[in-house]
Parts: C-alpha cells; sequence; structure tokens
C-alpha cells in the first residue's frame, strides 16, 4: 500500500479511503446490507490490535529477532528459497520476490503445532471442503516456522506499542479486525460475547488465502 500510493502520488491514508469507498459501493451494488463497516485504521481497531500485541509479548508468544528471506511486496508475504525457486518468483501471485534482512518480531508458531493438529483432528468439519483440510494438515506436519509478526523497513501501520520502531504486520494486525469490531476488551463487550463466544463462528476465505487464515 506505502508503494503503491507513493507511485499514484497519494498518502497511503488517501490511497486507503479510495479503496474503503470500492468496497462500500460493491456493497451495494450487491444489495448487501451490514450493521458495521470497520477499517483497520480506525482508533478502535488500533488500540485493540496494540493491547494484544503486548499480551503476547508479556506472555512470551513474541519475540525479538532478526529475519532474512524472499518477500513478495504484493502479496505481504515472506517465502522460502525452495517456495520462490531459482527464478525468486512468488508462488501465490508471479510476482518478483526481493530479498529482505530486518530485525522482526517473530510469533512462537511453532509452539501450537500439536495443539493445532489435535483441534483439527477432533472437529473434522472445522477446515471444509476435505481435502483443503488435508492440505492444511501436510503443511503443519512439514514444521511450522515462527511467523515474522513485525517490520521495520516501512512506516505505514499500527506501531508497536512498547517498541514504536516496528510495525505489526498484516497478518497479526487485519485478521484481529473479527474482534475489534465487536468490541474485544472494552467495558460492555456484549457484542463480542454475543457473536464471537455464544454464536456459530463460520469464516468464509478464498483457497488461495486458506494457509493464514486456517492455521
Amino acid at each position: 500500500i506505502e508503494e503503491t500510493a507513493k507511485k499514484l502520488g497519494r498518502t497511503p491514508q488517501a490511497h486507503v479511503d479510495m479503496m474503503a469507498d470500492y468496497a462500500k459501493k460493491l456493497w451495494k451494488q450487491l444489495n448487501v446490507n451490514y450493521s458495521d463497516f470497520i477499517r483497520t485504521t480506525e482508533p478502535r481497531h488500533v488500540e485493540v490490535v496494540q493491547e494484544i500485541f503486548e499480551k503476547l509479548l508479556k506472555q512470551d508468544d513474541i519475540y525479538l529477532g532478526e529475519y532474512e528471506g524472499e518477500y513478495c511486496v504484493s502479496c505481504e508475504t515472506f517465502f522460502t528459497k525452495t517456495q520462490v525457486g531459482e527464478e525468486r518468483i512468488c508462488p501465490d501471485c508471479g510476482l518478483p520476490t526481493k530479498l529482505v534482512k530486518e530485525e522482526s518480531y517473530f510469533l512462537r508458531m511453532s509452539k501450537y503445532a500439536d495443539r493445532l493438529l489435535k483441534y483439527i483432528e477432533d472437529n473434522p468439519d472445522f477446515i471444509q471442503p476435505e481435502t483443503k483440510k488435508n492440505e492444511v494438515v501436510a503443511f503443519i506436519k512439514q514444521g511450522l516456522n515462527d511467523l515474522c509478526v513485525s517490520r521495520t523497513s516501512f512506516t505505514w501501520g499500527i506501531p508497536v506499542l512498547s517498541n514504536p520502531r516496528h510495525v505489526v504486520y498484516v497478518w497479526l494486525d487485519a485478521l484481529t479486525n473479527y474482534i475489534s469490531a465487536l468490541n474485544y476488551h472494552k467495558e460492555d463487550d456484549s457484542l463480542y460475547k454475543k457473536y464471537w463466544l455464544d454464536g456459530e463462528v463460520v469464516h468464509v476465505v478464498g483457497k488461495d488465502i486458506l494457509r493464514f487464515h486456517a492455521i
């Protein structure tokens, strides 16, 4: 977003304002009504993301390290050398990746691999269809790498409260909007309890982003 906005001569905020407007127009054309429209630039979302990040740090689920790997700017995703091949091409979108090395915070994904596999086994309908469930299980069994959850090479994003030089990585930030929209950890969290804890949560995603969402 930061790079695209710069090329178009806009600020990142002006660029995402246009994108949000496109989304609202699309829902209208599809006759889709909604009771809330959250954007991840809103203060109510920013506060929740920062709070969760600090909580994960405190309980040692996040640690500070250094990352070096092939990065796809378009997908905002890191890939291994095996995944990008000698041509250094993103396996998801087909665009060239670039080698990035920087200080980063990491989420201890590896810590939760066994628990995740057990959950999927105990809840066979958790990921559907079956072929996609098998794909996710196979990926986890290959061994989960700890996930890079902050960046320092750009400024567009939510700053880490305890270390503002870092911005929270998109996958930890954006996915949190499912609960920040429901007043998670607020004085009146009745919406969070109603929809996230007491109701059935159905998450519909495209197959190209299954791995991040399902894991």
